[in-house]
């Protein structure tokens, strides 16, 4: 599909500022939100507050049209270039952007706005750093100002631009939905749900939020009428029947008054979407709420986040927390009785946690939701994440010393693996980081699962609850676990500055991360549906591959693809299902005697010594001696295998084998090694020059070599010397 064009400017837009605001994408996010809401909204009120030119560029959608050129997207020569840093997740990225776009556009004045930036404007004005400004707040006033100051030529002399109190709130403006006509063609295809929002601010204090970075603390939205007719314009612009809408508030209807009159004029009005999520604390609904949500077409989120009234003090999420988890008890019975479906937020972790408040959330949640009755909500949990500009961040010295949290990588947004490094955190001296991740998955797991089998709502939309609900399962899963802990592993190993050794033996004492590697494996082999005799498949299920890849890599040691052993790749243990081929192909059995040539650190050897099992033997052979040494350690465990460092082109070390498996490409099988091999052997490798590979099977029979190509594959290439010395020699 071609990609839209940009509109142009209108002819008498030369006088006019022109500002570009870009929404960077949505790290990790699993689902698209079609609507880039805070940049609508600004946009919104820069229009009504100055007469600026505004354009929104948003790279999730951008990137459905094809690949991302930056210098097509500012072909006019704006401004002002405000790029949205929503989440501290988005720092690195957001930088990066501001450094191409400083260099396409060298006259623009760059600014950043968002919660990292309101909480920590100084990582945006570093030496060097390509942004002008920073704006503090929610950014209406602050960037009206300076679009204003543009116009008139005027650079401000101050780089933080924060809210003041001569800012007027922004007046009730509408949305302009065709700022992202460019994004409408792909829409649906790259996203289910749109968002808009409705509201603004919110005055709860919440320890664990970044919501007071931005200095929002009173709680703004549209009037009702007004609220639903952007609900219907967005529904006109889009045609919402196969949507889902989520208003992106800070929390929905804060007001009493408010609440009432917009859910019933929506009733009276629907819209055509499948259903509208808002997302709301649960004291601030009554039970004439869920009648008219439900009458509305509305499912309401709630941020319960913990069921210990102790920690949900700690928290600051109420003063009553007694009163604060019955009323979610009545919530959750009237949002059943009326067949409303609603979610329930928890965190796990945060601080002051301890093993007995994590038993009480889930006992609480357990009488909440899966009381052997059939119910309309679902459970999301999440782990407990740090970011800047909450109390706790304000506080930490006080926080730790009163929970005994630790925080292990603070500031973390400057590293890679953000989204591991955010949560690594032990939340109180009775309970560590690792010891929360074990209560999330053993408390919260069945539980997620039990909500799912008795979630009873059939109404609209039941697929993206469902959806929903099995990404929450998928958040536990043993491969999710398996990423955590290959993560812990990797930046336990880096933060402690351990050598290699140190790292490979942590690796080796974990049971968790045994456990959960193997139960990955097994959902891989199921999944990529590899097919091989029953021994085969189970040494591969049960050889733990953790331990023969590089520390890096643990997290992925489950996926069915090959895993670098060397920096440059020269050297890698090969996928799962190519052992799969080989073995089958060698017909590999009990009581064989295998020569596995360029074993690297061990795998496959231990895959074949498991399936020829005691009566059988392996000879591993690697060129590399790092590798070797490290093959030895893995392997020493099993009494069938013998490792040798040598090259695998010097026959004498395998001379005389019955079955040979070759883990690298040969352009050629090399003069001799039909000799080298047994009568009646058989040696399976990879033949054929680079992009064009055959795993090839050599039968030595009586009267010559039989030669059966079993199909195309891709592996390394040989590394020894001789390999090019042999083949350039004249025929």
């Amino acid at each position: 599909m071609a990609a839209p064009k940009r509109p142009r400017l209108p002819a008498n837009a030369p006088d006019r500022p022109r500002v570009l605001l870009l929404w960077p994408g949505s790290s990790f996010a699993r689902n698209r939100r079609f609507g880039a809401a805070p940049l609508l909204s600004l946009a919104a009120a820069l229009r009504a507050s100055t007469d600026a030119v505004v354009d929104i560029v948003d790279l999730d959608f951008e990137r459905g049209l094809g690949p991302v050129d930056l210098s097509r997207l500012v072909d006019v020569p704006y401004d002002i270039v405000g790029i949205s840093c929503y989440s501290s997740f988005e720092f690195l990225k957001v930088v990066a952007l501001a450094n191409q776009l400083r260099a396409l556009l060298p006259d623009a004045w760059l600014v950043t706005g968002g919660h990292h930036p309101s909480a920590r404007p100084e990582d945006f004005l570093t030496t060097g750093s390509a942004f002008d400004y920073v704006v503090v707040g929610s950014g209406e006033g602050p960037l009206g100002r300076l679009v204003r100051a543009c116009a008139r030529g005027k650079r401000p002399a101050d780089r933080i631009l924060a809210e003041e109190p001569a800012d007027p709130a922004p007046r009730s403006v509408r949305t302009d939905w065709h700022l992202l006509d460019r994004y409408r063609p792909v829409a649906r295809k790259l996203a289910s749900q749109a968002a808009l929002q409705l509201s603004s601010g919110c005055p709860s204090r919440c320890a664990f939020c970044a919501g007071p970075a931005q200095r929002c603390t009173t709680w703004r939205a549209l009037e009702p009428i007004e609220a639903t007719e952007e609900l219907h314009r967005l529904d006109a612009y889009l045609d919402l029947s196969d949507w889902t809408v989520f208003a992106a508030d800070a929390v929905f209807g804060l007001d009493r008054r408010w609440r009432r009159e917009f859910l019933e004029a929506l009733a009276r009005h629907p819209v055509r979407a499948r259903k509208l999520w808002v997302h709301t604390r649960p004291d601030a609904v009554e039970r004439e709420d869920i009648a008219l949500m439900a009458a509305a077409n509305v499912a309401p989120g709630f941020g319960l986040e913990s069921g210990d009234p102790a920690l949900l003090a700690t928290m600051g999420k109420t003063g009553d927390a007694e009163q604060y988890l019955e009323h979610m008890i009545r919530v959750a019975q009237w949002a059943t009785a009326r067949r409303v479906p609603f979610g329930v937020h928890v965190i796990v972790g945060h601080p002051g946690e301890t093993e007995a408040s994590a038993r009480t959330t889930a006992r609480f949640l357990r009488d909440l939701l899966a009381d052997g009755q059939p119910t309309t909500g679902l459970l999301s949990v999440e782990p407990f994440r740090l970011y800047p500009g909450t109390l706790i961040d304000t506080n930490l010295q006080a926080w730790t010393d009163t929970t005994g949290m630790r925080v292990h990588r603070y500031p973390w947004w400057h590293d890679g693996d953000q989204e591991f490094l955010a949560q690594w955190v032990d939340p109180s001296r009775e309970l560590d980081y690792r010891g929360a991740l074990r209560l999330r998955r053993e408390l919260f797991g069945p539980l997620l699962f039990e909500v799912r089998r008795r979630f009873g709502y059939h109404g609209p939309a039941r697929d993206s609850f469902e959806r929903a609900a099995r990404e929450q399962l998928e958040r536990l899963s043993p491969r999710s676990m398996l990423r955590t802990l290959g993560l812990w592993h990797l930046w336990t190993t880096l933060a402690a500055q351990r050598d290699d050794s140190e790292a490979r033996a942590a690796i080796v004492q974990d049971v968790e991360l045994a456990a959960a590697a193997r139960q990955a494996r097994v959902e891989t082999l199921a999944l990529r549906g590899i097919d091989a005799p029953e021994p085969i498949l189970r040494a591969l299920a049960d050889v733990p591959r953790e331990r023969f890849v590089r520390v890096d890599d643990v997290m992925s040691s489950a996926e069915d693809r090959a895993l670098a052993l060397l920096d440059g790749g020269q050297a890698t243990v090969s996928a799962m299902h190519s052992y799969a081929k080989t073995f089958e192909a060698l017909a590999l059995r009990e009581g064989d005697h295998l020569v596995d040539l360029g074993g690297g650190t061990g795998y496959g050897a231990a895959i074949a010594a498991f399936v020829v099992g005691r009566e059988g033997t392996v000879r591993t052979v690697e060129i590399d001696a790092a590798l070797s040494s490290r093959a030895a350690v893995n392997l020493a465990h099993l009494p069938n295998v013998r490792v040798v460092n040598a090259d695998a082109h010097d026959t004498a070390a395998w001379a005389g084998a019955q079955k040979v498996a070759v883990g690298f490409a040969l352009e050629q099988i090399p003069p001799g090694w039909f000799e080298a091999l047994a009568p009646g052997g058989v040696l399976v490798a990879p033949v054929g020059p680079e992009g064009d590979q055959r795993l090839t099977r050599f039968t030595r029979e009586p009267d010559g070599v039989r030669e059966d190509r079993l199909g195309a594959v891709r592996y390394v290439p040989d590394r020894s010397s001789s390999a090019a010395s042999w083949r350039q020699r004249p025929e």
